[in-house]
């Protein structure tokens, strides 16, 4: 089989030549052809032309003689007409002749191939057509050596020695052959060259690992030296002798290994590589294999990580991802001093910075992390880091990367704290000196930056963010191993920041442009002023601080016109609204043991004035989208808050109790409709304050919720109706279905007294029913009225479940007249069963009575159903009985 290869192999070859022999034959046929017609055009034509004989002169005619006695006028000649010119003749002849045209088209090919134009795009099949075949038989040339070698070997024709010898004289020659047709034929020139590179790789792997007849060190040296030339001769070659080459060069270390693993010398090598590709390809413009040679790099890092690491080790590895990173970069700026790109974003000129320099600060962080935080390691991470943060400064298109060079040592920085409780607190103040330097670095570093940069709002955000992240990081992950006035070190900072923004503010008169640094700066202060607080009692304050913090960043974003601080503030009310309402911790707080006065008062109540605080804000400055969002999520801290503290009132000091009895329930559907209530008489009273004008301005009422992204519009209100606030309506219709669902099926079914055997007290009537039932009905009753005013179906259901849990609390009533505390026990008696009639009756006596004074149908409707029920249970039950 492998002799049947090497034939086929042998016989393309000469296919492949005889090709190329056909090829400079037509060439050369061509070339004489053009040069025939050449000398026909230029060769004088015969049978020039000759001027057009004169034309025959007149000869004169004497005149008549006169006549005798007779004139007779003679008439003028007519005015001779004009000659038309005749149109012009063009002087350069054409030539006749079966080639008429050859010559011009051959001329003007030639023109535009000496003068450099531009030729048309081939397509794929042009491309795959002239490219597939070279590229096959190149792979077939590096595999005939191979198997050269292998069928040699299985016939024993050839001694070790001289079959190795052989596959290097035949990849050698396959060099010699590219260099040959270099100039001739440059795309079957790669092949040889890349073929002949594959092939002496093949042969010197051949000869350590197969025969033994070098040692791993010498030929660890032959593969590098190979590797070496490959990348040198793709400058004559083309990228694909490249990509042999550095795929060689990176697998060479896998394949020989020359001894026991040494770092230092391993990653000089691959330095060396990948800045010999770096260099190759920079001259040629190929960025990819640049960015191939660079991933291989770290590619090796982590193999390394994985394999042979050592704690020793980390510096070397750091060292050389550096040095990787500084290749890149100078890679792209000699790119972009030649041909500069566009400023902001990533754009498509430095992707290959980007990719470097990310991927340098994730691996170093790794290395780090591996050799257990060494002090060393930090410096190599922050040295890579604020040589990014100056790049970044220097080259508006890496600006970006000032951000993820800091985000890189946070996170970093949260996996040690996260590792801090398993080593005690010996750790903790090397971790806070950490935390102090790359604050600092950050802090200071993009407040400096920020000074003449095109976009100083973004490097003084980067300030303000990091001093605050990372303060909160030493905090949240030292406050128990170390004593420290985090309240007092809090206002230090804003104390800082004030003095920091003092000239930013005195500069502002004179530059708008400064805005947006002030605003960043200001968001600073804010943030440490309302931590030092919470700071100082229990992280539990920590939530609190964050939602005073989304009503300061809401008036600032109104008062700078930033969007930055909008969607800041946007996100922090986000992670307000998980701690508030997601956070299963907080029936572990130490909330406290008053059922009124406790920490849920605090804790829920200060977010949520901060919340409607932001929002009117918001409406005022006519910014709607935010301050929609900002009343869903009053209304639902308002929600959590209203139910824990019925929990906390009825369970005091264990919120989180399972248990739950009718008296809570209807104390919680009391609460939530009177919420409802209020809040859709806010929807009417609210709009009527905001501004007139501009995007805050509220639509006029109609009767369903409705509207457009402030919320403020409904539809199919009669004229003249008020104006109303969507979400606020929207809401205070949502708490009333809510108290009217609970009071009905919670406290009316599933804790219904009459089977769960709990207390309904001794008095009757002024009893425990009376508030758990009657309450939820009166309010529910004055629900429906305040909805009668807008156009909607919701009053009717409304006014139906404040009568059914009317006629549910009479009933109740009667069995608590004759039963006591308890109505799950005793025997109904006959004048109880009469007695509920009569009741039913008086029932709905009242309800006629109150419907005619009110003119009330709904009413009218309820006392003839509660008529027809009492005069049914009459005849059936109590008359059978």
């Amino acid at each position: 089989m492998e002799c049947l290869a090497t034939l086929a192999v042998f016989v393309t070859l000469g296919i492949a030549v005889a090709g190329y022999t056909r090829l400079r034959s037509l060439t050369a046929t061509i070339a004489r052809l053009e040069g025939r017609i050449q000398a026909l055009e230029v060769r004088p034509r015969e049978g020039a032309e000759t001027p057009a004989p004169p034309l025959p002169a007149v000869a004169a005619v004497a005149p008549p003689p006169p006549a005798a006695a007779v004139s007779v006028p003679v008439p003028p000649p007519p005015a001779p007409e004009p000659i038309p010119s005749p149109p012009p003749v063009l002087t350069t002849p054409s030539p006749a002749g079966p080639f008429a045209g050859v010559g011009e088209r051959l001329r003007a090919l030639s023109a535009q191939r000496e003068a450099g134009a531009a030729k048309p795009a081939a397509s794929l099949e042009e491309r795959l057509g002239a490219r597939l075949p070279v590229w096959i038989g190149s792979i077939a040339l590096a595999l005939a050596g191979a198997f050269l070698v292998k069928y040699s070997f299985d016939q024993g024709f050839l001694s070790p020695v001289v079959r190795v010898a052989l596959g290097v004289a035949f990849g050698v020659a396959l060099l010699a052959g590219g260099e040959w047709m270099r100039r001739s034929s440059p795309g079957i020139s790669q092949g040889l060259s890349a073929a002949g590179i594959a092939d002496l790789f093949a042969c010197f792997l051949a000869g350590v690992h197969l025969y033994q007849l070098i040692s791993p060190a010498v030929g660890f040296a032959f593969m590098a030296l190979t590797a070496l030339v490959a990348v040198l001769l793709s400058l004559r070659h083309g990228p694909m002798v490249a990509l042999i080459g550095l795929a060689g060069g990176f697998l060479t270390p896998a394949l020989i290994r020359a001894g026991e693993p040494d770092v230092r010398n391993l990653f000089a090598y691959l330095l060396v590589l990948v800045i010999a590709v770096a260099v190759v390809s920079g001259q040629r413009g190929w960025r990819w294999v640049t960015g191939l040679a660079l991933a291989g790099g770290i590619v090796w890092v982590l193999v390394w990580l994985a394999g042979p690491f050592q704690t020793d080790d980390a510096p070397w590895l750091s060292l050389f991802l550096v040095a990787l990173s500084v290749a890149a970069v100078v890679s792209d700026l000699r790119r972009r001093a030649l041909a500069p790109d566009g400023a902001g974003g990533v754009p498509g000129g430095t992707w290959l910075s980007w990719g470097a320099l990310v991927a340098s600060l994730g691996v170093i962080a790794i290395v780090t992390g591996a050799s257990g935080y060494s002090t060393l390691e930090w410096a190599f991470l922050g040295l890579l880091a604020g040589s990014i943060l100056i790049l970044a400064r220097l080259h508006t298109s890496f600006e970006g990367l000032g951000w993820v060079a800091a985000a890189a040592p946070a996170l970093l920085l949260a996996a040690w704290g996260y590792d801090l409780p398993d080593v005690g607190s010996s750790g903790a103040g090397r971790f806070l000196r950490t935390v102090l330097a790359f604050g600092a670095l950050f802090a200071i570093g993009g407040y400096l930056a920020h000074r003449g940069a095109p976009r100083p709002g973004r490097w003084a955000s980067l300030s303000a963010a990091s001093a605050v992240v990372y303060f909160l990081l030493a905090w949240a992950t030292t406050v128990q191993d170390v004593d420290l006035p985090w309240g007092g070190l809090a206002l230090g900072l804003a104390a800082l920041y004030i003095v920091a923004l003092l000239p930013v503010a005195r500069q502002r008169r004179d530059h708008p442009h400064l805005d947006a640094p002030l605003a960043a700066l200001a968001v600073a202060v804010t943030v440490f002023v309302s931590l030092a607080v919470p700071l100082e009692l229990e992280r539990q304050w920590l939530t609190v601080a964050w939602a005073l913090e989304v009503a300061a960043l809401t008036w600032l974003a109104g008062r700078f016109r930033l969007p930055a601080l909008t969607l800041l503030a946007r996100l922090l009310a986000l992670a307000v609204l998980v701690r508030l309402l997601l956070n299963p911790e907080v029936f572990n707080y130490p909330i406290g043991e008053h059922p009124v006065f406790n920490w849920i008062v605090y804790g829920y109540g200060l977010p949520l004035l901060a919340f409607i605080a932001a929002a009117v804000l918001a409406r005022r400055q006519g910014r709607t989208q935010p301050a929609t969002e900002l009343e869903w999520g009053a209304l639902a801290i308002t929600l959590v808050f209203s139910t824990l503290w019925v929990r906390q009132l009825f369970h005091p000091g264990e919120p989180g109790r399972v248990e739950t009895g009718f008296v809570e329930l209807g104390t919680l559907a009391a609460l939530w409709i009177a919420l409802g209530l209020l809040i859709l008489v806010l929807s009417r009273r609210v709009p009527q304050l905001l501004p007139s004008g501009g995007e805050g301005r509220p639509a006029q009422a109609t009767g369903s919720v409705g509207g457009g992204e402030g919320g403020s519009a409904h539809e199919g209100a009669e004229q003249g109706a008020p104006p109303l606030l969507a979400s606020l309506e929207s809401g205070g219709r949502a708490f009333l279905l809510l108290g009217c669902l609970t009071a009905l099926f919670g406290a009316g079914f599933l804790q219904n007294p009459l089977w769960t055997h709990e207390p309904a007290g001794s008095l009757p009537i002024f009893n425990l029913l009376l508030w758990a039932f009657g309450a939820p009905a009166a309010l529910l009753a004055l629900g429906a009225r305040e909805l009668s005013r807008r156009a909607s179906r919701l009053p009717a259901v409304l006014t139906i479940a404040a009568l059914a849990l009317t006629f549910l609390l009479v009933s109740l009533e009667v069995r608590q007249a004759f039963q006591g505390t308890y109505l799950d026990t005793g025997v109904t008696s006959a004048a109880e069963r009469y007695t509920y009639s009569a009741a039913w009756i008086a029932f709905g006596i009242a309800l006629l009575v109150i419907g005619t004074a009110r003119k009330g149908k709904a009413l009218r409707y309820a006392s003839l159903a509660v008529m027809l029920l009492t005069v049914g249970k009459v005849f059936l039950y109590d008359t059978a009985n």
